[in-house]
């Protein structure tokens, strides 16, 4: 039996933009997403090649194992896209918080989809792996490519891949909270009038012109979910304040939210500022990303 070990990343969106709702139900976005350095889970796949049958195994009880988790999803549409098969043990240790905006089932499964074509022995080619992505989930795009940010565009499945990009010393917090996906876009749906106006300014791409710059890049953070998770997580608005008041140059949330990202001029900075803020956030997810 073969086996492939990786580390899966989180992400994290410096910008969210969401500028259109589709006809199906989805919507367009703007979005500089970022992986994250410090801050993923770890993975190990084993095949058997005399099973034909997928597990999962997740150290997270919160995680589906069975046809609901993205993992399953993913592996089952590259087996019929390939004409391949075989029996996968996939081992999930879960580091990141779940539906907190960091896109971890997400990178779980680009990162599996990735593992199976290496497997086969690069069977699919980035478009077709593309294409099996953005069925299963629109963020898992991103995961296949080796740039760590990404101008994201469309529904999730257009990647312009940034090469230079200023390092980032980041802080996540996680108030151990969770938004759902449907709610978070209905209730966009209802307060964003402004949603598709033709003189809304796009934010993403006036952060990229500046992204040589921890410094431009703070004060380019922004987020269209901030206004519907403030509203289920007013802490939100005190942790803002607060890091902001703490040094940070800017804060905001990733994905739909609960998550607030910060970022700090110095590795330094952002460790001390971890260590206050688990202090007076004992029951909070506090880490570098």
């Amino acid at each position: 039996m073969k086996k492939i070990n990786f580390i899966s990343p989180a992400k994290v969106n410096l910008t969210l933009e969401i500028i259109e709702k589709l006809p199906n139900g989805f919507h367009r976005l703007r979005s500089v997403m970022k992986k994250t350095e410090n801050l993923f889970d770890e993975i190990e796949m084993v095949f058997d090649e005399k099973k034909k049958k997928i597990q999962i195994l997740c150290t997270d009880k919160k995680i589906p194992t069975d046809k609901k988790n993205t993992c399953w999803k993913i592996a089952e549409k590259f087996f019929l896209a390939s004409g391949k098969k075989v029996g996968i043990t996939i081992k999930i240790k879960k580091n990141i918080p779940t539906l907190a905006g960091l896109g971890g089932g997400s990178s779980n499964a680009g990162g599996v989809l990735l593992a199976l074509n290496q497997y086969f022995g690069n069977i699919l080619n980035p478009k077709q792996l593309i294409q099996i992505a953005q069925e299963v989930g629109k963020d898992i795009p991103f995961f296949l490519q080796k740039e760590a940010v990404a101008y994201v565009t469309g529904a999730g499945e257009k990647l312009q891949s940034i090469e230079k990009f200023s390092k980032l010393n980041l802080l996540i917090i996680n108030p151990l909270g969770e938004i759902g996906t449907g709610w978070a876009y209905g209730e966009l749906d209802q307060k964003m009038w402004f949603m598709d106006n033709r003189q809304r300014k796009n934010l993403s791409q006036r952060m990229l012109k500046g992204c040589n710059s921890s410094e431009n890049i703070g004060k380019s953070l922004y987020n269209d979910f901030a206004i519907v998770a403030q509203e289920l997580f007013p802490v939100i608005v005190e942790l803002k304040n607060c890091l902001l008041s703490l040094g940070a140059q800017g804060v905001s949330i990733t994905g739909k939210g609960p998550t607030v990202i910060a970022i700090f001029r110095s590795k330094k900075e952002a460790i001390e500022i971890k260590e206050t803020m688990r202090r007076n956030y004992p029951t909070f997810f506090v880490e570098l990303a």
